[in-house]
């Protein structure tokens, strides 16, 4: 018995592919499995979000654009609270995306100016954005040395101090008559990554980290408490009245959402266990 034939078409046409629908419909599908995958990134902080990510934005523009860093400010603060924080998100970015090639703000800085580098930050600092005319001010002093802009913020900066028992992990011998002091920082930083040849905010996250110090102190964690006991003992009791260790200082606190972001960006090694992006080389 011959098979099923197949009806010619009667309009006389034919199906064709086209490349360029191809092309868009696996561009969005990969940039839907980098938001996924920047999800689970970022959802080990309750409070931590990306905020925008351009689809057209890919790990090939990065990496030919090259991204200058602008700097780090915080709300309200001198200008010396900067340097370290901008050491820490050029260190962090250099470690995790060691593939993007960076400006450092230092070289920027020289590109655009003392005066205008500061009048810039500082527009920064009070509104928390940059508007097309700073971003063309800056693409002209760069003179295509970088396509991409990075700058972040520092929105929140909290301390707080907490104890617990000492256990064997942290002295060699339990000490009931002693507790672990911990003095902890926490922050909450918006990172901005600008386009400069569109004039536009490509990438935007509100990121938070921490960091904790820890030491043993004479304050006893009470009768009947165990080893790991907890004990808040809040802000009413400062850190240097009870013996407990100083905070850390900011740029520690700031390093986890540093790390965070640049693992959101296109072209970061997938967490581990993550499917790979539609369409990416084997």
């Amino acid at each position: 018995m011959a098979g099923p034939r197949h009806r010619p078409d009667p309009t006389g046409k034919r199906f064709r592919v086209n490349p360029e629908g191809t092309r868009r419909v696996i561009l969005l599908l990969a940039s839907a499995a980098l938001l996924l995958c920047c999800a689970s990134l970022l959802g080990c902080a309750a409070e931590s979000e990306l905020k925008r990510l351009d689809p057209s934005l890919n790990e090939i523009e990065l990496r030919q654009g090259k991204i200058a860093v602008l700097g780090v400010v915080k709300y309200q603060e001198p200008d010396q609270v900067r340097p370290p924080l901008i050491a820490t998100l050029e260190r962090t970015l250099h470690e995790e995306r060691p593939d993007l090639g960076i400006i450092p703000a230092d070289s920027v800085q020289h590109l655009l100016g003392g005066e205008r580098y500061r009048k810039l930050l500082l527009g920064y600092e009070y509104q928390g954005s940059l508007d097309g005319q700073a971003l063309g001010e800056i693409s002209d002093s760069l003179r295509g040395a970088a396509r991409f802009l990075l700058l972040a913020r520092v929105e929140k900066d909290h301390t707080r101090s907490s104890a617990r028992g000492v256990a064997e992990s942290d002295t060699g011998a339990a000490r009931v008559g002693y507790a672990m002091g911990i003095t902890g920082r926490d922050a909450r930083v918006a990172v901005h990554l600008y386009d400069l040849s569109k004039r536009t905010l490509a990438a935007l996250a509100r990121l938070d980290g921490s960091s904790e110090n820890s030491r043993p102190v004479l304050s006893p964690v009470g009768p009947g408490r165990g080893p790991g006991a907890t004990v808040e003992i809040g802000s009413a009791v400062p850190p240097e009245d009870t013996g407990y260790p100083p905070p850390p200082e900011l740029a520690q606190a700031v390093e986890e959402a540093f790390r965070n972001f640049a693992r959101t960006l296109p072209g970061a090694p997938l967490p581990a266990g993550a499917p790979p992006s539609p369409g990416a080389r084997r």
